[in-house]
């Protein structure tokens, strides 16, 4: 839902302020025009689209003006948006952009992320504004509406442009775990046979010391959590567990969507990132099961139950993992019949049935 805040324009006057926005991730792709409008992510990743926007006052007016009513007045008269200056246009992100690149080469990447993400912002809002708009022209005037398609498809260019540049920032910063979701989008919006799809992707592939988002990362944090579990500093195991559950999950959601991109170009690629997912979901459910042991040793069996259910419905009640969580809660009480179950436990089979 869109959000717009009212302003009341006076004729002698036509003010404006920056709008704040609220990011949320890209979903257009440009394989087709028709993929303007793609899955959500994990999440895993979307938020509501909000706009906001207020008119300055006059600088201490004496005795301020009476308004003028609207009706009645030619609104040829009235002066019409100014691309230059306006902040929510393609010009204005353009110049967040360029900002950006003087903030880079002066190696002050904090102004440089600000002035990237502020980018990103009015090229996403832009393009959902004219995705909206040509939605609404569609069958009414297909030529303004095929105009406005344009103008969505190009500022979301624009918006992935940003979105890869700020992540080499962040990898400049020395912080993957920021700059691999925004490849991620990247890749996902762009699709891999185009240009910018294939820079992010080769971003992707060159490693980096010290990656929190890896599986290396995650594995870190499991051991420091078993190395917390044997000193009983149960609270420490808890924030490494939890840690370790998040980077597992948000890997696992990464590669399945990096191999839902590469299915049908580039099978290999796909293949891969399905298996890299299906491990890391496995690593996910194994810190989870920890987590629930750790709640189970500080008596608090409400936070140890959901974790045990949710590893039974991810790896199913016939695998290992599976069943070592079933009999966590049958130990708890939560269930009251065993599984697997004994011959002895099972009922005979009728012959007259």
């Amino acid at each position: 839902m869109l959000i717009y805040s009212e302003v009341n324009i006076h004729p002698r006057f036509l003010q404006r302020k920056k709008a704040e926005f609220m990011v949320f991730p890209a979903n257009v792709r440009f394989s087709r025009l028709s993929g303007l409008t793609s899955l959500a992510l994990i999440a895993a990743f979307s938020l509501p689209l909000s706009v906001s926007a207020q008119t300055e006052q006059p600088a201490t007016p004496t005795s301020p003006p009476p308004a003028q009513p609207l009706e009645g007045t030619d609104a040829n008269q009235l002066r019409p948006l100014s691309q230059d200056n306006t902040v929510l246009s393609l010009p204005g992100g353009q110049r967040l952009m360029a900002e950006a690149s003087s903030a880079v080469s002066a190696q002050n990447y904090d102004l440089a992320v600000k002035k990237l993400q502020e980018a990103r912002q009015v090229f996403n809002q832009l393009s959902n504004f004219y995705q909206e708009l040509a939605g609404s022209f569609s069958g009414i005037d297909n030529r303004i509406s095929d105009n406005l398609r344009k103008n969505a498809v190009d500022n979301a260019q624009m918006r992935d442009e940003a979105s890869y540049q700020l992540a080499l920032v962040h990898r400049a910063q020395n912080k993957p775990e920021l700059a691999v979701p925004l490849l991620v989008q990247v890749i996902k919006s762009q699709n891999p046979t185009r240009e910018l799809g294939k820079k992010a992707y080769e971003a992707l592939t060159q490693s980096q010391d010290n990656n929190v988002l890896s599986l290396p990362g995650g594995q870190q944090l499991m051991t420091e959590a078993s190395s917390a579990v044997s000193n009983q500093n149960y609270d420490l195991a808890v924030k490494k567990l939890q840690e370790a559950r998040q980077v597992f999950n948000q890997l696992s959601n990464f590669y399945q969507d990096l191999a839902a991109s590469y299915s049908g170009i580039d099978n290999t690629i796909a293949d891969s990132q399905r298996k890299n997912a299906v491990e890391t979901a496995q690593k996910r459910d194994e810190a989870t099961y920890q987590l629930a042991l750790v709640h189970r040793a500080q008596n608090k069996p409400e936070l140890a139950v959901p974790l045990l259910v949710q590893i039974i419905r991810s790896q199913n009640p016939t695998r290992d993992l599976g069943k070592k969580a079933y009999q966590q809660l049958f130990e708890l009480g939560f269930v009251d019949s065993p599984y697997p179950r004994s011959s002895s436990d099972r009922q005979p089979t009728s012959s007259n049935q």
